[in-house]
């Protein structure tokens, strides 16, 4: 899967145009500090509704809790899978004022598009969350378990109509986790992409696709009030410790290796200056250690896992050795 050249244009325009550069940061001190001279932008390149968007603001109210008299301002700027909001980022280079709500479509997003910037080239905050993937229909569904649900999609595929799964973005690690699920079980999927959970939930609810792929903290309210029914968990795990998904057999229980975390972090933009990027690092781990950002753990099934700045990386070229082999088969 590639961009459109349209696409691509946009996104080489916004690495391009708009770069601010380390010598036009105001607001550090004379012995090296900084701190916010202006609202702060964080971007989501999601829809509202979504995990990246509910993440986001927690994120933002815990860093504005620890930070008193800042004000971080979540903006939604979707479209492009992720592909419009990295490029709006991107040019805003040298700028500590934008924050982004980085997940794997950070990673996974140049391995599948053609964009004017890598996985690394953001200055690294951390990441705090990790987020595991759940196969889910709707409860209405006839489908009360996953090998109802698998013999109903091969039969489907048989008859040249294969089930719709939807997908918060195109080239993310859900895409990823579906071509695997393809691998394992020799089925076929249509995978239609959309802009965030925000707009795969309600087409779950049309009955417009047949499953969809989402997180614990994407699905929450619908599957604690039986409006989805989770059939899979994408992890080795056993108990993926999350009682209200109590019940729902995890891929390991079928043979099959199919996992890969959705990371939770923030990025600054490319050529952040250190001491803007040591304000963040600071605040964050200030702001995962709130109430409120616990809250949000523990209301949305959220595994805290912690990486500071440059040690990120460490863990992203892990991650990296995982998926990516997967991710160029797909686009092979």
């Amino acid at each position: 899967m590639r961009t459109s050249s349209a696409l691509l244009a946009i996104l080489a325009g916004a690495a391009l145009t708009g770069c601010h550069g380390q010598a036009g940061v105001a607001g550090v001190s004379a012995d090296g500090d900084w701190e916010p001279q202006r609202d702060v932008t964080m971007i989501v390149p999601f829809t509202a509704g979504g995990g990246s968007d509910v993440f986001a603001r927690a994120t933002a109210a815990a860093l504005e809790e620890v930070r008193p008299g800042v004000n971080v301002v979540v903006e939604n700027r979707p479209a492009g899978s992720g592909a419009v909001g990295y490029g709006h980022f991107a040019a805003q280079a040298g700028d500590p004022h934008h924050l982004l709500a980085a997940e794997p479509v950070r990673n996974l997003l140049p391995e599948m598009m053609d964009t004017p910037f890598d996985w690394d080239d953001w200055t690294d905050i951390g990441q705090v969350a990790e987020d595991i993937a759940l196969l889910t229909v709707d409860d209405s569904s006839e489908w009360q378990d996953f090998d109802e649900f698998l013999s109903a999609a091969e039969a489907a595929e048989e008859a040249g109509r294969p089930f719709r799964v939807a997908l918060p973005s195109g080239g993310g690690v859900d895409e990823v986790l579906l071509y695997r699920l393809e691998e394992e079980s020799g089925i076929g999927f249509e995978p239609i992409v959309f802009d965030g959970t925000g707009e795969t939930n309600p087409a779950l609810m049309a009955g417009d696709v047949e499953a969809t792929i989402l997180n614990p903290s994407d699905g929450r309210t619908e599957i604690q009030g039986e409006i989805f029914r989770p059939l899979l968990g994408f992890t080795q795990e056993e108990d993926m410790g999350i009682d209200w998904l109590e019940g729902v057999p995890p891929a390991g229980s079928y043979g099959w290796e199919i996992g890969a975390t959705k990371f939770r972090g923030l990025i600054a933009p490319q050529g952040t200056p250190e001491p803007g990027r040591d304000y963040w690092v600071q605040a964050l781990r200030e702001a995962a250690e709130t109430d409120r950002f616990q809250e949000y753990v523990q209301e949305n099934g959220i595994r805290e896992s912690h990486y500071w700045g440059d040690e990120w990386k460490a863990f992203l070229h892990e991650w990296n050795a995982e998926v990516m082999p997967v991710a160029e088969r797909m686009a092979d």
